[in-house]
């Protein structure tokens, strides 16, 4: 060990302090040997005489000391660096291309990489969060259906197949007492929620199962965001009272961080068992979800199974509406990310291409810097330079540009990471979560290294291939590789053209996409209309009459509003989402057979909708005065849903029948049929939705739709004003411009459409630098044969279009793979694009002309520099 200490100090301390160790030692054993040969009687001259010639030559002694007293493969590798750094600084343009291109690749790929290791990869932050699972119910008609409390409660205490189930809920409740009345989301959730997904309270405790009972006082446990922004980090808060649509919660603690289970993030936690527990009816549904842990061993399969039996038994116990329902079980984590899944991993698939250009784009540039230095590896290996030891500095020169691309492509990642996540849709979870963290990093590091052996393999391979007697002949430029180094630099440019125009058609085919829905129409107008969204807390109004006198008096309010020309209410507003769905049969139809009963969405509005949101009636009427509580129940169908059971026919008088066939359901006349509206957003063709009247089914909560002369954002303070002289406790949901929630639907497609266009516009760049950097090596290589042209009387004009002709050639090529490939790729993106066809000649030929554009433009300037070429100047210099 400490002779291995010794040779990392001499290897630290550099080779002049090795050789000045190695002189000094050499030098004293000579005179030590020379002093005990004149001790033996030999004469000073004769005797040092004799000691050099035993000793023998110097300098190979001083090789093998060195070989011996250091680390040979360091001081290799160290040299290596040394001559990398030298030959860096002498070609500062072309390494900056270099480490640039890379820097650009890896940078974007690392970004990318963040988020989807941050979304997808990453284990969620909870307890044995491999064993979670969401639970839901599930039809033939539908998955994913909330869970009824008593279902839950089955489930819980029979299934053994799990170690803990909790069930939760989002609600709304309104907070008063502090200031202005707030509008606030809670997390209902039973009391096994916490050791689940590994909660504990920052400040006081949980709530228990003893809060969960029925008469048990009212407690609730804060959020720690909510605690901090709205409370002000208030320390005395626990034990304080807090007054949730007008009853009284003690607040029992704070949690010390918050999951991201619930779709919008929850102000505070009240136990869900003082909400359901009166429920005994296995058939009411609310919007309960369960969470559950899987016992060690137990597959999601043999959960599920035990579940559905459980299910069935009480399908036998309690025939009825709920006899279909089976269980719905799936790991949480791919569930969670199931809706940003295919987008993210398209998102990669795409930044993975661009890495690919820029890896083949310094793999060009590297065989044609590679051709220009044939004669120096030539030189070198003549004077004794072995082929292995030319290749380590090529590969060590190689894997230095690539780690100066890698820091660079990290400085850019860790810059255009605040720009994903400023625009990244709210809607990714866990998408803020995203940073450069340790795995992120060494993939980016991994990454560096595999781009920097790729890139470098085919000068290596030129290399390899060096013949000593030709590259050290005068002439031209040699060719790395000679003819096929040639073939193997056009194929890696036909190649990065064919991936971008690969890229380019899917970021065109999103773009378009993204113009189809923005310009789409909607079905209404929306210009000039102001969402009001209002819920009633029970507190304030216990009865459906007293909501429905409360919600006439406001729309009289708002009417008298200078500027409001109509006021019309509905439960769920275009682009809200699926609210409400049901089954639903035609009866004066065939029954549907079982397993195929028709879905709808169901949703609610009063007289004045229609009118006020200008969606046009195709048949019949809107609903009247006279569609109040006790009339025969009466619907508005959407187009789509009337044309699906009555293609030529009049829908209008016709009825259907709400609920599994002769459930008992509610049964409804259809007196009118309206336009189609996308109620999931701008970018999703409608559902069948049947419409009823809000006086005939009660419901505290409804989105009132201001239609204004002027600009809405403007009549938000006198709304909110009215408002407050009618119940100056009541808070609202939200309070915007129509317009405001339709962008917002198309968040998700606007940023997936954005980033591919740029990964698109920057492969393009890198393509023309690459068709640029092949030809102006190509005019290099060639200037004697463009010298001689020019002296035998071609014109300028013919060089240019020498020139030009090796451009297209090369974008021809690349053109027709990428076009091929293109249409191969379209069905991966099909379920991504809207409005357009996943193989739309017209965005593949404009896709084509966008790369064909690039390649003429990077041609230009060789083309130029071979045109101005003066033929006797190189010709003399090729005479001398």
């Amino acid at each position: 060990m400490r002779a291995w200490w010794a040779r990392l100090r001499r290897t630290l301390a550099g080779r002049q302090a090795l050789d000045d160790d190695l002189a000094a030692e050499i030098a004293a054993h000579i005179d030590l040997a020379t002093e005990d040969s004149v001790g033996r009687g030999m004469p000073p001259e004769a005797a040092r005489t004799a000691v050099l010639r035993r000793f023998g030559g110097v300098a190979s002694i001083r090789e093998r000391a060195r070989e011996a007293w250091g680390f040979p493969t360091l001081d290799s590798l160290g040299r290596d660096l040394r001559h990398a750094l030298r030959g860096l600084r002498a070609c500062p343009g072309f390494s900056c291309v270099v480490i640039v291109t890379l820097a650009l690749g890896i940078g974007a790929t690392t970004a990318i990489f963040s988020v989807v290791h941050a979304v997808l990869l990453a284990p969620l932050p909870y307890p044995h969060a491999e064993r979670l699972v969401w639970l839901a119910e599930t039809t033939p008609e539908a998955e994913g259906i909330s869970v009824t409390w008593v279902n839950f409660q089955h489930w819980r205490e029979e299934a053994r197949a799990f170690d803990e189930m909790a069930g939760f809920e989002a609600m709304h409740l309104t907070m008063t007492g502090r200031g202005e009345p707030l509008f606030t989301r809670a997390g209902a959730v039973t009391s096994g929620f916490w050791g689940l997904v590994g909660m504990r309270a920052g400040s006081g405790r949980l709530f228990d199962g003893a809060d969960e009972r029925p008469g048990a006082p009212s407690t609730a446990v804060l959020s720690r965001r909510f605690w901090r922004e709205q409370l002000g980090g208030d320390p005395t808060i626990v034990g304080a009272t807090v007054a949730l649509d007008g009853k009284p919660y003690q607040v029992v603690g704070v949690a010390a961080r918050d999951p991201e289970l619930f779709r919008k993030p929850v102000d505070y936690y009240v136990p869900l068992g003082l909400y359901r527990a009166a429920t005994h009816d296995r058939g009411v549904h609310g919007s309960m979800r369960a969470l559950g842990r899987l016992r060690p061993g137990v597959t999601l399969a043999a959960a599920r199974a035990e579940l559905d039996l459980i299910m069935r038994r009480l399908a036998r116990a309690e025939p009825g509406p709920e006899d279909r329902h089976r269980a719905f079980a799936a790991l949480l984590a791919p569930y969670l990310t199931r809706e940003v899944r295919a987008n993210l991993l398209a998102l990669m698939s795409a930044v993975g291409l661009v890495l690919l250009i820029a890896a083949a784009n310094v793999a060009a540039l590297l065989l044609a810097r590679s051709a220009t230095r044939v004669k120096e590896m030539a030189l070198r290996a003549a004077i004794g330079a072995g082929r292995t030891h030319l290749l380590s500095q090529l590969l060590t020169e190689n894997l230095l540009l690539a780690s100066l691309g890698g820091l660079a492509g990290i400085l850019l990642a860790r810059l255009g990471l605040g720009v994903l996540l400023g625009m990244g849709p709210r809607q990714i979870p866990r998408l803020a979560e995203t940073t450069l963290d340790s795995p992120v990093l060494l993939f980016a590091a991994v990454l560096t290294c595999l781009t920097g052996l790729l890139v470098g393999l085919a000068p290596l391979w030129a290399a390899g291939r060096l013949d000593l007697l030709s590259a050290l002949k005068d002439g031209a430029l040699p060719a790395a590789g000679g003819r096929g180094g040639r073939w193997f630099r056009h194929a890696l440019v036909v190649l990065e053209i064919a991936l971008t125009l690969v890229l380019a058609f899917a970021s065109g085919l999103l773009l378009r996409s993204l113009i189809a829905a923005q310009t789409r129409d909607p079905g209404f107008r929306p210009q000039g209309l102001l969402a009001l969204e209002l819920v009633l807390p029970p507190g304030s109004y216990p009865s459906q009459e007293s909501a429905t006198a409360f919600f006439r008096r406001l729309d009289q309010e708002l009417r008298s509003l200078p500027g409001v020309s109509g006021v019309g209410a509905v439960l769920c507003p275009p682009a809200a989402g699926d609210c409400r769905d049901s089954s639903y049969s035609v009866l004066d139809g065939p029954a549907p057979p079982p397993g195929e009963v028709p879905l709808a969405a169901v949703n609610l509005a009063d007289p004045a909708y229609f009118g006020t949101m200008g969606i046009g009636l195709l048949e019949g009427r809107a609903f009247a005065a006279g569609d109040r509580a006790g009339a025969p129940c009466v619907a508005v169908v959407n187009e789509t849903l009337a044309r699906r059971w009555w293609r030529r026919e009049r829908a209008v008088g016709r009825r259907i029948e709400l609920g599994e066939p002769h459930a008992g359901g509610p049964r409804c006349e259809i007196v009118g049929v309206a336009g189609d509206v996308g109620q999931l957003g701008l970018d999703t063709a409608p559902l069948p939705e049947i419409i009823l009247p809000m006086a005939q089914n009660e419901s505290r909560a409804r989105m009132l739709m201001l239609r204004t002369a002027g600009d809405p954002e403007a009549l938000a303070p006198a709304v909110r004003r009215r408002l407050a002289a009618l119940d100056r406790n009541l808070a609202i949901e939200s309070l915007r411009p129509v317009t405001e929630s339709l962008a917002g639907s198309l968040e998700r497609r606007r940023f997936g459409s954005l980033l591919l266009a740029l990964f698109a516009g920057l492969a393009m760049t890198l393509a023309g630098v690459g068709v640029y950097g092949l030809l102006s090596y190509w005019v290099s290589a060639r200037e004697g044969s463009i010298a001689i042209r020019l002296a035998l009387g071609a014109s300028r004009g013919a060089i240019v279009r020498w020139v030009g002709g090796q451009a297209l050639g090369l974008a021809a090529a690349g053109g027709a793979v990428g076009a091929g490939a293109a249409l191969a790729v379209s069905p991966w993106v099909e379920s991504m694009v809207f409005g357009v066809s996943a193989r739309s000649p017209a965005v593949l030929a404009a896709a084509l002309l966008a790369v064909l554009g690039i390649a003429a433009l990077a041609a230009t300037a060789p083309a130029r520099r071979a045109a101005r070429l003066d033929p006797v100047q190189r010709l003399h210099r090729a005479r001398v």
